[in-house]
């Protein structure tokens, strides 16, 4: 008996039995902590600092939107189709909220700058809300488009019009960190989050939260500012009737609150009568539905950098599924039809590597022949590659070819809020969370050690780093643990279209699938 080999057997399912035991512990702590914030926001009397009357609800098919009766602040909007955990019993995602215990608070208020005023209910709807100021003076009225993701608000001065016209705005208020039922969700909050502005000279100007400094302002028409996020969002769509500046504010005066608004400029007592409107985007980043919203709205999804391959890769894998019905099916068939069309480049390189394994007894006989003398053996080599036909680097180049695809893939599959709670079959029952049981991954590691098998040696590889590159299936397996099952599926059905094509090409060329 081996025991070397018994004791990496050991290790390995003494691994996979740890890893089993973490990933049950984590979800086991997701749900307490949700249970916990049920707890706490079923309980009337926890409501934040100056909020002392409960909350107006008001809902429809895709929104819950709680409003504060004196305030008129919308304290908490929570998604209904996208639930925080993947089981019928959760929750849906907020996105405005606040965590009593956490200190976390992320709220929208509206109305005139130096007119802070305190409401009434003065009339209640399923889907409408409208308050009276204390004094008569002022009126808000929060309402929800059927079936959709917008909060439409119209605050209406409806007393005489004083000589200084007040100033409308409109604000999201938020504080660094994150709620408790978001904090060990890591796959859903790991990914950038802060502010961005779409601008005439610029469709897309972001930065984190901390990263606001003094203070961002923007003065123009139209335009929207957007708190981001993985996978959904908050966001401010102003019209382009009135002039606004577009802010960004950083915590003062000792408060611990970013503040991201528009603020109107150049307002007509007209406007006030008749109510100045507001836009809010409250829900899930899905490009197709953010293009029709406002100019440029879809730039939220983050596609990194190669985003013109990403962005039509993502087209083409919802029209896949609009047939199929199973995004993770969708994405083995996209796999096969982006092989497909980069069959071409693949070829050449695999055909190249083919070559190098045919020679490879000629090549070996070199090395041994001429070890001592580093000149003639680079001399010898260049010869054989030259009467052969063959290019040393071709086996790489066309794979880093490649690469922009695969990048582009990744960003895809990982900002793309379809894929979350999307299940595939048997096991895998969330292509945006990772595979419970680790399977893929090590299917990948396998796919990628038969791979390994294929390739040959490149001449004159130092021993060390060939010894290391016979652990690599193992490394990237114990990255791919922690990424989303979707991103694994497709490396896996890539790797395993890969190895087909590669062996069917050493056939052809009659070179070993083996090594010598």
């Amino acid at each position: 008996m081996n025991w070397r080999y018994f004791y990496i057997g050991s290790i390995v399912a003494l691994s996979y039995v740890l890893f089993l035991s973490w990933n049950a512990e984590k979800e086991i702590k997701q749900e307490f902590v949700e249970a916990s914030l049920i707890e706490q926001n079923q309980n009337e009397k926890m409501l934040p600092q100056g909020e002392t009357l409960g909350f107006v609800e008001i809902q429809n098919s895709k929104l819950i939107v709680q409003i504060s009766p004196s305030s008129g602040k919308v304290w908490q909007a929570r998604l209904k189709e996208h639930t925080y955990l993947n089981n019928d019993n959760s929750q849906g995602v907020r996105l405005f909220g606040f965590d009593l215990l956490s200190g976390f608070k992320f709220y929208l208020n509206s109305g005139f700058v130096e007119e802070a005023k305190s409401f009434e209910v003065l009339e209640v709807g399923a889907d409408t809300v409208k308050l009276i100021s204390l004094d008569g003076r002022i009126s808000k009225t929060i309402s929800l488009k059927e079936n959709d993701y917008e909060l439409f608000i119209v605050d209406k001065w409806v007393d005489e019009i004083p000589a200084d016209i007040p100033t409308p705005y409109i604000a999201m208020y938020r504080t660094d960190g994150k709620p408790l039922d978001a904090r060990d969700n890591f796959f859903e909050n790991s990914s950038y989050t802060g502010v961005a502005f779409n601008t005439p000279a610029e469709p897309y100007a972001n930065t984190r939260l901390r990263g606001i400094g003094d203070g961002i302002e923007y003065f123009q028409r139209g335009g929207w500012v957007a708190f981001i996020q993985k996978y959904f969002m908050a966001a401010i769509l102003t019209p382009s009737d009135r002039v606004q500046t577009l802010t960004a504010l950083p915590p003062s005066n000792g408060s611990d609150t970013y503040v991201m608004g528009a603020i109107s400029r150049e307002t007509k007592a007209s406007q006030l009568i008749s109510g100045i409107q507001h836009r809010v985007f409250v829900g899930p980043k899905i490009r197709s539905d953010l293009i029709s919203r406002a100019p440029d709205l879809e730039l939220t999804i983050d596609m990194g950098w190669f985003w013109f391959l990403a962005q039509p890769l993502m087209m083409l894998l919802s029209m896949i599924n609009i047939f199929v019905g199973n995004w993770g099916v969708s994405i083995i068939l996209l796999t096969v039809l982006i092989k497909l069309l980069l069959w071409p480049v693949s070829a050449k390189g695999f055909s190249s590597m083919a070559k190098m394994r045919t020679v490879g007894p000629k090549l070996k006989e070199i090395q041994e022949r001429y070890k001592d003398d580093r000149a003639k053996l680079g001399t010898e080599m260049m010869a054989l590659y030259k009467k052969e036909g063959i290019n040393p680097a071709g086996g790489c180049f066309p794979l880093l070819l490649q690469m922009p695809v695969f990048i582009a893939f990744f960003f895809c599959l990982r900002e793309s809020v379809e894929l979350r709670h999307e299940s595939f079959f048997f096991w895998i029952q969330d292509l945006s969370a990772p595979d419970p049981f680790f399977i893929l991954p090590v299917v990948f590691a396998a796919l990628m050690y038969l791979t390994q098998q294929l390739n040959p040696q490149p001449p004159g590889m130092d021993p060390t780093q060939a010894q290391i590159m016979k652990f690599m299936p193992v490394m990237i397996a114990a990255i791919f643990v922690i990424m989303p099952a979707g991103l694994v599926l497709y490396s896996v059905a890539n790797s395993a279209i890969s190895l087909v094509q590669q062996k069917a090409m050493y056939k052809k060329y009659g070179a070993p699938s083996a090594p010598a």
